[in-house]
């Protein structure tokens, strides 16, 4: 099947008008009941039909005895049922017309000899029908564009830029939950399983074509066909950045790759060089992977290492000046024209240097006058804020010290005006930043007093990414420049 065609029908798997759930059940326990919720649950606008041989109805809706019994046309065919009845219903797909399937069910060539006859099996009949099917072994899939959601338990995230092919459903899922959780946007997701028809690259080649998606991030396993793999991940990389969790760098994490999903993990050397070649950005863990690619789902990508540090405090500075250091950043000296520039808006002991230290100033007006200063800078790309939101939380803090010795200090009229105005100030910073990063092009991230890891702030000018940490900031930026420094090294080649 060339890859127009798979792309077609890879678009009904992810965009379909109907599905079908092959193995519905009204028992809560079972997938074919949690699937079956997960879809009904969200605002899917499709056709769903149950597909149970033992029921008229479920869950309100009727059942039929067999997927060719269905009277309408079926897009995508969801298979919950023991593995040994997977092959029977692949025949009845294809006898359906229907282009494509997610086989849910476990029991394939990760459980041996006689599973990996089954999925040799199945993927003939697919191959032979025309049909095409990820799995076997997945949690499923999401489309969030399409409000679709055939997984084990419900996220409904909103929709977004942010694509994810991940080979583990319990990664796949955590990721999903943190995303909704966040806000952050999701395009589509796909957890793969076994790969036994459709593999990470074909899925990465489909997303990378697809205009809603922004970014894309995988959990890797292993790769089946690295050199295809490799062909089209530098496709897609000039378009769109991809970020990439390779598991099994130590060999008890290889001899787990191989047992979970019946994949080869393969030399973490060999992938690191691949994924640099590629133009693929590697990350270690789920934190990492989920704020960088929410970072390069949503904010300008920067062209350069070259980094301003702003920051309410010289501890804060001192350590995001050790991090950029030891990823890779640089700190350019102030030119004298911007020194002369922040010398008639802070006071006259500042410290003239980058990092800016604003010396506890609390002027919300004074922290956006010096990130925009910093921000049309020519000499650097990407901005870091520290420490200038999240003060709300110590003010109600304090007030609530004080009520203990005086309670009749602060009136509740009183308590909420002062909290109010401490919030309202800081959305004022957030909105200012947000639009000093779009007048710009250059990510502005925000490091805050009281958060707890990374939290996407919406404005009228686009979003704003508070982190908790100046090490989470810096670590983002070097990824995001790691990928705008590949950008410009093929802008270079292609003018050369």
């Amino acid at each position: 099947m060339d890859r127009t065609e798979l792309n077609k029908k890879l678009t009904k798997m992810f965009y379909p008008s109907s599905v079908a759930v092959v193995g519905a059940s009204e028992v809560p326990v079972k997938w074919g009941n949690l699937i079956l919720t997960s879809i009904l649950g969200w605002e899917y606008k499709g056709k769903v039909f149950p597909v149970n041989p033992k029921k008229d109805q479920i869950l309100g809706i009727k059942s039929y005895p067999s997927l060719t019994a269905i009277p309408e046309s079926v897009d995508l065919a969801v298979l919950v049922i023991p593995a040994q009845h997977i092959p029977a219903a692949m025949r009845e797909c294809v006898a359906k017309g229907i282009p494509a399937a997610v086989v849910v069910s476990a029991g394939f060539k990760e459980m041996g000899e006689e599973g990996a006859r089954i999925e040799k099996e199945i993927v003939d009949i697919a191959v032979k029908g025309g049909l095409v099917f990820i799995g076997p072994n997945t949690m499923g899939i999401a489309s969030a564009h399409s409000y679709l959601e055939a997984l084990p338990t419900p996220t409904a995230p909103k929709p977004g830029g942010l694509a994810i092919i991940s080979q583990s459903g319990n990664l796949g899922l955590q990721i999903l939950k943190w995303i909704a959780h966040k806000g952050i946007g999701l395009a589509m997701y796909a957890g793969t399983g076994n790969e036994a028809m459709l593999h990470t690259s074909d899925l990465l080649a489909y997303m990378g074509q697809c205009d809603e998606v922004k970014a894309v991030a995988m959990y890797i396993e292993g790769i089946i066909d690295g050199r295809e793999f490799m062909e089209i991940a530098t496709e897609v990389t000039k378009k769109k950045p991809v970020i990439a969790l390779k598991a099994g760098r130590s060999q008890a994490g290889s001899m787990a790759a191989q047992s979970h999903t019946g994949s080869m993990a393969g030399s973490h050397a060999t992938y690191k060089a691949m994924f640099a070649q590629a133009g693929i950005i590697q990350v270690n863990t789920p934190s990492e992977i989920l704020n960088t690619s929410a970072a390069l789902a949503l904010l300008p990508v920067p062209r350069t290492n070259r980094v301003a540090i702003m920051t309410m405090g010289g501890g804060w500075g001192i350590i995001a000046a050790d991090e950029c250091e030891d990823k890779g950043l640089v700190l350019p000296q102030l030119s004298p024209e911007i020194i002369k520039d922040l010398d008639t808006r802070l006071p006259q002991y500042w410290n003239r240097k980058n990092p800016v230290d604003v010396v506890g100033e609390g002027d919300p007006g004074l922290y956006l006058e010096v990130i925009g200063a910093l921000a049309r800078w020519k000499e650097v790309d990407a901005v870091i804020a520290l420490g200038i939101i999240g003060r709300s939380r110590y003010v109600e803090d304090f007030i609530a010290c004080q009520e203990r010795f005086d309670g009749k200090l602060y009136t509740k009229e009183l308590k909420l005006a002062v909290l109010k105005a401490q919030i309202q100030a800081e959305e004022r910073v957030i909105s200012g930043i947000a639009r000093i990063q779009k007048e710009t092009s250059k990510p502005i991230l925000v490091v805050a007093l009281t958060e707890e890891g990374l939290v996407l702030k919406q404005t009228d000018y686009g979003p704003v990414i508070c982190l908790s940490t100046p090490e989470e900031a810096v670590d983002i930026i070097a990824h995001m420049s790691s990928y705008g420094r590949y950008l410009a090294s093929l802008e270079e080649k292609t003018h050369s």
